[in-house]
Formats: structure tokens, sequence, C-alpha cells
């Protein structure tokens, strides 16, 4: 059994990052209509929930106050809106959508699951989907989420170092059992021997998961949660170890 000690230790060849992409790829396209399931699920949550608390604090009261600037003066409508987001209530409503979007997050864990099973031969079920929110995971994940956007509030200028750092702990978690700060201190240092890797994989990873916007917006019912396959692939040939 491979410890946390050992992992460590552990040096794997570096991939080519054409091999990353092409796996990443054919990942998602395997996983099509979990990929749909995902992106209905989230957006739904997102959106109806996003607005009502947008209702909920008066936003969306004031933002009709100006709203006819939109076709007579963009640009005085661009700064009206910005002062508003600046407002108390506006600071209240973002704190919950951090909150809606931490309590969404381990959706995206049951990718982990549904990869490993096509890795080993295993059919997915729709079930699979929902594997972060079964037990304890849930309030893990949770936990997880909610740290990482108070982090990266505060770190947003180092977002392109912080992002990649992390990048590997929920599936340290997830496959080994392995708790925040261990996860944390392996994901770290698998970035600083991959930096240049990592960094392309996640440009490809945003590029791609947005992409979906081109195609009249309904794309990105698909693409939305690309990263997913690209994080286990990097998982795989960079860290390559899973608790069966």
């Amino acid at each position: 059994m491979v410890t946390f000690a050992n992992i460590l230790r552990m040096t794997t060849p570096k991939p080519e990052i054409g091999k990353i992409l092409t796996e990443a790829y054919q990942y998602w396209m395997r996983t099509l209509p979990f990929q749909f399931l995902f992106c209905v699920i989230y957006f739904a949550i997102t959106l109806f929930a996003g607005s009502y608390a947008f209702r909920y604090y008066g936003l969306f009261d004031e933002v009709q106050k100006f709203q006819g600037l939109i076709y007579t003066d963009g640009k005085a409508f661009v700064n009206k809106y910005g002062e508003l987001m600046q407002t108390e209530n506006a600071l209240l409503f973002l704190q919950v959508m951090i909150v809606i979007k931490a309590v969404i997050f381990p959706l995206n864990i049951g990718f982990l699951k549904i990869y490993r099973k096509l890795d080993l031969g295993e059919k997915p079920e729709m079930g699979d989907l929902f594997a972060g929110f079964q037990g304890s995971y849930f309030f893990v994940f949770v936990t997880y989420s909610l740290a990482w956007s108070l982090v990266n509030n505060f770190l947003s200028i180092f977002s392109l170092l912080w992002i990649p750092m992390a990048l590997f702990v929920p599936a340290l978690i997830f496959f080994k059992g392995f708790n925040y700060f261990q996860s944390f201190k392996i994901s770290v240092q698998t970035f600083q021997r991959n930096f240049v890797l990592l960094f392309i994989a996640m440009v490809v990873s945003i590029l791609f998961s947005y992409s979906g916007f081109i195609m009249f917006f309904f794309g990105i019912f698909i693409t939305f949660p690309f990263w997913n396959a690209m994080i286990y692939v990097l998982y795989k040939h960079l860290i390559g170890d899973f608790e069966e």
C-alpha cells in the first residue's frame, strides 16, 4: 500500500502535453450524457438560487432603476452597476453565491469516480455523479470549496499560481483519504515538479470549458465540466495512486 510519505517521494515520468490533452478529450467524449446532466444541475441551481438571492437583497429592484441606460448610455449603466455591486447588500449576495457554489462543488467529484470506473472496465451509472455527496464527503468537499474561495479572493492576483497548486487536493482526498494539509502538500510538490505542464493544461481546460459559449451558448452544457477530465488525467499520470 502506498503511504503518504511514499507519495511525497514518488517521481513519475513527465507525460507529453499532447497525450494529456488527447486522453482528457477521450474521457470527456465517452461521458457526454454525464457532462450534460452535470451542467443542467449546476446551472439550474446556480441560476435559480442566485436569482432569488439577487431579489432578496434588493439588487434586482435597484438595477431596474437604471436599466434604461443600457439602450442610451452603456458606459453609465456599467458604472452604476459597478457602484451597486460595492454596496453592503451586494457583498452579502456575493457571499451567498460562494456558499451556493460550495454546496454544488461535490458534483465535480463524481467525475473522478466515473473516469476511474472507465479505467477499471466498469460501466458508470448516473448515480456515480453524486459520489461527492455521500457520507462525510459532502461536508469535506463543501468545506474545501469554501476555504478555496476564501483564499482565492485574498490571492486573486496570484490565481494563476494558486489554482494549479491546489489542483489535486480533491482527488487526493477522494482516492487516498488524505486530509486537507496532506493533500495540499502533495499537490504543491506535484505543481513544483510539473509547473509548465500544469500551466498549459489549466489554460487549455479553461478555454475548452468555456468554448461552449461560442456554440450559441448552449454548447456550454457539455463543455463546461471538461476541466474534471483534465484533472483526472493529470492525477493519473503525475501521481497515479488509487485506493481500490
